[in-house]
């Protein structure tokens, strides 16, 4: 699968049977998986090759205006 060929992953928010996919095809430990489920805004798990970690990206409220008011579309 293409999710498993990257050095580096940048995993945000997911549920059901997408985090339970997610779960089982990098091992996540409770706590990981936790992060995922708790879909905080700018909170991620940052995968380095066998190295994991919590990152929390602090966006400044000029670059939103860049992202425009129709969420995403």
């Amino acid at each position: 699968a293409l999710l498993d060929i990257p050095c580096y992953k940048i995993l945000m928010g997911c549920d059901g049977k997408n985090l339970q996919e997610t779960k089982d095809l990098y091992n996540l430990t409770d706590a990981e998986q936790e992060l995922l489920e708790s879909k905080r805004r700018g909170h991620a798990l940052f995968i380095i090759g066998s190295k994991r970690l919590h990152v929390n990206f602090e966006i400044p409220a000029y670059k939103f205006s860049y992202m425009g008011k129709a969420g995403g579309r």
